[in-house]
């Protein structure tokens, strides 16, 4: 099938064939058209003569990996005799990009790559051959593809990954560099020499690489009396204007829906449709680089909800993640949504572990029912990722919830 395959072709009777993006030792991969979703995916169709229980056991351990750092399989089938995956399409990788990476970069790509390995070697998933061409690059950081295919027999370890992990950064950073952070050249030698038995040691020392959050954090109680006397003076200044929504008692509204000061930076932004609460681990990752564009006419938004406004009672909701590459202090947001989307029910949650399931996630402030521009002020946390996790669409059918821009805060 592989040699008859032409722009213009339908995989699977729903992916259509637009633009050939390469050939590897036993497949070839396209970016293709899913016209069910209407969204670019990449789809590899593997050679017809591979053993398709051996494919189907090894795209069903990828389609498990539900990490935000590991490259999504979102689907598999068979077309014409020959197997097939469908995954996220990312077009850059580590071997499209100008090296040697920059210091700073080099060590938070790093991170990203220790993260998906050790999640993946944490669920018994080995990738089989890291490298730079598997190392694709996103908004959301670096993320790698091809885990449990990139090699289709059984001999590759986590030894394996940890030796190829090290020698990648080697030619990437141009290790040893002396730009590097101290220490980052040591865990390159380690990783390629077989000093790390674990892609957890090596992720704990890399993370110690990065630079501390900037500024000391405040004291508790002075923050608190900072926060009572917000609170007085919102209270005061909304009062008699028009309710501009309802919200839980530890959450106001900032006046005129509009909080001043510039944001904090947001380095990415990735969607959370996790499938352990009923979704299918993507919720239009295409558009969600639109929250952070600093347009206000773009949005991304969800999907569309035909049966009700409470995701057709399949979920508790979806979300939409923003890191912001190190521990910030945040208590304040603000969210813009289209009008259609006036109405929207969402929580401001954070954590410290971006893989954390929802339940792990603490809630900082709650809108039961959004106005246009939701700009809100609630006591003060220090965390790298924030969600705002809609719980409720608007809508009269069928139902969805857009939003045009994401902003965090520091605390007034």
């Amino acid at each position: 099938m592989e040699s008859n395959l032409a722009r213009g072709q339908r995989v699977g009777d729903r992916y259509l064939l637009t633009e050939l993006l390469g050939h590897g030792t036993n497949s070839v991969t396209w970016k293709a058209l899913d016209e069910r979703l209407d969204r670019s995916v990449a789809l590899r169709v593997f050679d017809s003569g591979l053993d398709r229980a051996t494919l189907v056991k090894r795209a069903g351990a990828a389609a498990s990996l539900t990490h935000p750092r590991v490259v999504r399989v979102f689907d598999t089938g068979q077309d014409d005799g020959s197997f097939f995956t469908v995954s996220e399409l990312l077009h850059a990788s580590l071997a499209t990009v100008r090296l040697p990476l920059a210091p700073a970069t080099a060590v938070q790509t790093a991170i990203d790559v220790a993260e998906a390995v050790n999640y993946a070697h944490g669920r018994g998933v080995v990738h089989g051959n890291i490298h730079e061409t598997n190392v694709l690059l996103s908004e959301a950081g670096a993320k790698v593809a091809d885990f449990s295919l990139a090699r289709l027999d059984d001999s590759a370890q986590k030894m394996d990954d940890l030796r190829a992990f090290g020698a990648m950064l080697g030619r990437v950073s141009r290790a040893p560099h002396p730009g590097a952070p101290v220490g980052y050249d040591r865990v390159v030698e380690g990783l390629t020499n077989g000093a790390y038995d674990s892609a957890a040691l090596a992720l704990a020392d890399l993370r110690e690489l990065r630079p501390p959050s900037a500024g000391p954090r405040r004291p508790q109680i002075r923050r608190g009396w900072v926060v009572a006397v917000i609170v007085v003076l919102v209270a005061l200044a909304a009062f008699g204007l028009t309710r501009l929504g309802e919200r839980s008692p530890g959450t106001q509204f900032a006046p005129g829906g509009r909080i001043e000061g510039e944001p904090l930076p947001v380095t990415s932004a990735d969607d959370f449709d996790p499938a352990a609460l009923g979704g299918d681990d993507d919720e239009n990752p295409g558009a969600i680089r639109r929250i952070i564009d600093g347009d206000s006419q773009t949005f991304w938004s969800t999907e569309r909800y035909s049966s009700s406004a409470d995701f057709n009672g399949n979920k508790p909701g979806v979300g939409v993640i923003l890191d912001l590459g190190q521990e910030r202090e945040v208590g304040r947001a603000q969210v813009l949504f289209p009008q259609t989307s006036v109405g929207c029910a969402f929580e401001v949650r954070h954590t410290n572990d971006g893989s954390a399931p929802l339940n792990d996630w603490e809630v900082a402030a709650t809108v039961e029912r959004s106005p246009q521009s939701s700009a809100i002020i609630f006591e003060a946390s220090e965390a790298r990722f924030w969600m705002i996790w809609i719980t409720r669409l608007a809508g009269d059918g069928p139902f969805t919830c857009s939003i045009a821009e994401a902003d965090l805060f520091a605390p007034s």
